[in-house]
């Protein structure tokens, strides 16, 4: 057997390995069983102008990265099927729970009341604390 003879059979060799891995793989693949985008992942939320809906919760700065966890700078914030009233930030519907209520000053200037507190100076004829 000569040289020719030699490397002749090692690329035959070498074309029979190719095809046998690149059949291999084939067969492994299978085509999708719906047309896009039926049976894949749900759509991630995006930075589109366009509103999303998300049926599942949504969690924000899970890994405590920052020191705020949801900011809407624009837009009020509503909780409850509500439209919000005019001029209001949050608007909830249903009870909420705070241990203090503060004003938005920084430092020194920064007042807080619990409503207990609040209450008090108010007087019993405006609200309850049960």
């Amino acid at each position: 057997m000569n040289k020719q003879e030699l490397k002749d059979i090692l690329k035959g060799v070498a074309l029979g390995v190719v095809l046998a891995v690149t059949g291999s793989v084939m067969a492994a693949w299978s085509e999708p069983t719906q047309a896009p985008t039926g049976g894949n992942a749900d759509a991630p939320i995006n930075v589109s102008n366009t509103g999303q809906t998300k049926g599942g919760n949504l969690v924000v700065n899970n890994n405590n990265q920052n020191a705020n966890g949801l900011i809407v700078p624009f837009g009020a914030i509503v909780a409850g099927n509500v439209v919000p009233a005019v001029g209001l930030k949050i608007h909830v519907v249903g009870k909420t729970g705070s241990d203090q209520f503060c004003n938005t000053k920084e430092g020194a200037n920064r007042k807080c009341v619990t409503l207990e507190d609040l209450c008090q100076k108010l007087g019993p004829n405006v609200c309850t604390t049960n």
